[in-house]
């Protein structure tokens, strides 16, 4: 199963770092997906356990004995993490780590070995493998420490290649408008020429057209430009006409152009509603839909603040994916997804268009956005349409990223900055009680002001206070890996976060380490239980608070 996956730069290469912090351990949620691929059953009871003692998360632990079997197990997918004993029976030594890794270069491993060997450990390092871990030294806090530390590296790697290809292609995107609005402009004249003179030359020979046979039926033998009389007479309005056809086509490709060149910037905008330009967008593509015999399922939340922007050029962008969308569409149970909605940890408005048609050709997928790129020549396509939506979704500060599967479909994600993210304020929640933790999340962003963003321990929220810098933390005492109390010490250390207001959350009214938390200065205590109404209310007063 193949999926292809595209991305585009508009806000930096620092969102996309923050972005990795979204789940610190694994893609699905809490749940961590191990591999463990070692022939030794006492070892693999070892780290099962180990593993199973770990609090705050939940180890899906798999394991194989041979290598062989290991790279079935890899070839399934939904591995997070690999733990990868370099001695098998059917493969041994540094070479079980390289072709391991060659069979699965996305997913982070960290090798085991019952020997300390600092030149192994070193030629696997500079190989790529993310630890190295001697099986006679393994403890709880050490295996659960590289695992997490193995997912963030390897997904801040995959961050940082992200945006330095967002920046390529945006500094591509910004060359390639300056020479076809050159191109365009040297065209545009001799086309017009071009244009102007065929009409004319179609109406000469409607007149010519009888002289020339009267001359004909005189000299049955004469030719015309080396042609015969008949060929002329059956030929030369159908070639008027197909010129007449490719200088219209050209002046649309040109025309293409010049839009692709201009919309790098849009100067006149104003507060829009993206559901409105949605909604104006499936209008106008109303009549493609129902040639095509394509079901349209729209899903539009209602609540979206506003974002600040071209209605006309949004409306552009929304429909040109959604004309895509049908296009891609070459069966007769065809359908098109369009759903809006809103993330509240950075206060983007995404719209979704998502299509069950052939999906991307994986030969063009990371050109998708280039001019005149496109796997539908023979369809007409000029491949100008996605080209002139980056170049749109970029000039009002968004994001446009794309998967495809082939034969499965596609599903387009464009993001744009809302007028919260110029005003809103930002929270961090941090608590290991996942229903605690969601609980106080969906209650501040539900009153539509806040931007939130949650972590479930100490070392996340260390990490993403570095990251997403909060106006506020909301934060556990009690936690696994990192205590409540070690972050306020990390945080009195560091004098960047020095305005950020704090509110500590505690189920224990009487533990040790409030004293000490106040003695740092944090005292704003809020006890468990507590009503979330009444949080909330604490919350707002924090945060109005000089």
């Amino acid at each position: 199963m193949l999926w292809l996956f595209g991305f585009s730069r508009t806000r930096g290469c620092l969102s996309a770092l923050m972005n990795v912090q979204d789940k610190i351990w694994g893609p699905n949620s809490d749940i961590v997906r191990v591999l463990l691929v070692d022939d030794n059953p006492d070892d693999v009871r070892l780290i099962k356990a180990m593993l199973t003692d770990t609090k705050g998360v939940t180890f899906d632990l798999k394991s194989a004995g041979r290598f062989s079997q290991g790279l079935e197990c890899l070839a399934e997918g939904g591995i997070d993490v690999l733990l990868l004993d370099l001695v098998l029976p059917d493969s041994y030594g540094l070479d079980t780590f390289v072709r391991m890794h060659a069979q699965a270069p996305g997913v982070p491993i960290i090798v085991l070995t019952g020997t300390e060997d600092e030149e192994l450990a070193d030629s696997a390092m500079r190989d790529g493998a993310r630890d190295y871990l001697i099986k006679g030294q393994l403890n709880t806090d050490l295996l659960s420490r590289a695992i997490r530390y193995a997912i963030e590296g390897t997904r801040a790697d995959k961050a940082l290649q992200r945006s330095q290809r967002q920046l390529q292609q945006a500094q591509k995107m910004e060359l390639l408008g300056t020479l076809v609005a050159g191109v365009a402009h040297e065209i545009n004249n001799p086309l017009n020429l071009i244009m102007f003179n065929v009409p004319l030359l179609q109406k000469i020979w409607q007149d010519v057209g009888p002289i020339l046979e009267r001359h004909a039926a005189k000299e049955p033998n004469g030719k015309y430009g080396g042609l015969t009389y008949d060929f002329i007479r059956e030929n030369l309005g159908q070639l008027l006409s197909d010129m007449r056809m490719a200088t219209n086509r050209a002046a649309r490709i040109v025309g293409g152009l010049t839009d692709f060149a201009r919309q790098s910037s849009v100067t006149e905008k104003s507060p829009v509603q993206v559901n409105t330009a949605v909604g104006n967008a499936l209008r106008l593509a109303g009549t493609t839909l129902r040639k095509a015999g394509v079901k349209m399922n729209v899903d539009l939340r209602d609540d979206l603040p506003l974002i600040e922007g071209n209605l006309q050029s949004i409306e552009q962008v929304v429909l040109n994916i959604i004309i895509n969308a049908i296009q891609a569409i070459d069966h007769d149970h065809g359908e098109v997804n369009v759903v809006t909605g809103f993330q509240n940890r950075d206060g983007l408005v995404f719209i979704s268009v998502s299509d069950n048609g052939r999906g991307i050709n994986p030969s063009i997928s990371d050109k998708i956005f280039d001019p005149f790129v496109t796997d539908r020549q023979t369809e007409g396509g000029t491949g100008l349409g996605l080209s002139i939506t980056y170049n749109l979704v970029e000039a009002h500060g968004g994001e446009i990223s794309f998967k495809s599967q082939v034969e499965r479909g596609t599903t387009f994600q464009v993001s744009f900055p809302s007028a919260l993210t110029k005003k809103a304020a930002k929270i961090l929640v941090v608590d290991d009680d996942n229903a605690i933790r969601e609980t106080l999340v969906q209650g501040l962003a539900v009153e539509g002001r806040y931007l939130v963003d949650e972590a479930a321990n100490g070392i996340e929220a260390c990490i993403k206070l570095g990251t997403y810098r909060p106006d506020l933390l909301v934060l556990d005492i009690v936690m696994p890996h990192m205590d409540g109390l070690e972050v306020c010490r990390t945080i009195k250390r560091q004098p960047e976060l020095s305005g950020m207001k704090v509110i500590i959350t505690t189920g224990f009214a009487d533990h040790p380490m409030l004293k000490e938390i106040v003695g740092l200065g944090f005292s704003n205590i809020y006890h468990k239980p507590f009503k979330l109404r009444d949080f909330i209310k604490a919350v707002n007063e924090c945060l109005a608070s000089g």
